[in-house]
Formats: C-alpha cells, structure tokens, sequence
C-alpha cells in the first residue's frame, strides 16, 4: 500500500489525469440518470415521434430555428424555456423530444422542464446536426400549423 501512494506522490500529474478522465467517464455515464432526459439516436427519435405522437421542442436560437427545424416542432430558445413553461402545459404527460443544434442546449432544457413536473423527455443525439446529416426532412418555414 505504502508503495501505491508513493506513486500517488511521485506521479501527480498522472493522478490527477485518472481522476479527471474518471470523472468525466461516470459523468457521461450518470448524467442521464440526474437529469432524467433519456439521449436517443435520430433514427430512434423519428420512430418515437411517429409511433408515439410525440412533441418536438426546438431550444435553439431564433436564427438557428429559422435556417431548419424539425417539422411541426415548437420553438422555445433554451433560455425562455422556464419564462414560457405553459406554452408547454398540454404537453405534460406526453413524450418530448427536446431538439437543439448539437445535444448539448437540450438537456439543459430537459431538465428545466423535469424541475416542472415534465417526465418523459428525449434529447437528440447529435441535435439538428445529426439530423440534416441523416438527411430527415426539414421545415424551413417560420410558421406553424396549429394542431387540434
């Protein structure tokens, strides 16, 4: 024992990079388990909102959403999402698949809507990234339909 914390010691540098790349490895591994947003593949998110009648929430920037979004997704940017949570209250109980450029801006906005009492959340894997380059459709038209 007293040998393995000599090199403990010794080989700081070495340390300090296992604990670093340890952390990060159970981070990726717990960080959908805290925040409770599930990551899905593109190809599983068309089969969930086909199958399930899911929501699709965009979280990105007004400019972004403008360029290409995902068909009849709502559009919140990821910093108005809690200001405009009840634009959001018919979808509680539903599936929503949260959407941004790359996967990163969604599960920010997963777990805001989780703190509201949202529970069955979905981030993309790649955002819109991964869907354009799997070439799945895109609506690059600023307005809705409204569905009823």
């Amino acid at each position: 024992m007293e040998e393995f914390t000599n090199f403990l010691f010794e080989e700081w540098p070495f340390s300090l990079a296992f604990i670093f790349i340890t952390i990060l490895i159970a981070r990726s591994f717990l960080e959908p388990i805290l925040s409770g947003v599930k990551t899905l593949s593109v190809q599983d998110a068309v089969q969930l909102i086909n199958r399930n009648d899911a929501i699709v929430l965009d979280v990105r920037l007004e400019h972004e959403f403008k360029e290409g979004h995902i068909i009849d997704s709502i559009h919140i940017p990821v910093g108005s999402v809690a200001s405009r949570i009840r634009e959001l209250d018919h979808a509680k109980g539903k599936t929503i698949v949260i959407n941004c450029q790359t996967g990163m801006r969604s599960k920010q906005a997963g777990s805001i809507l989780k703190k509201h009492g949202f529970t069955d959340l979905y981030s993309i894997d790649g955002g819109m990234n991964a869907w354009i380059n799997a070439n799945f459709p895109i609506n690059k038209s600023t307005k809705r339909k409204n569905k009823k």
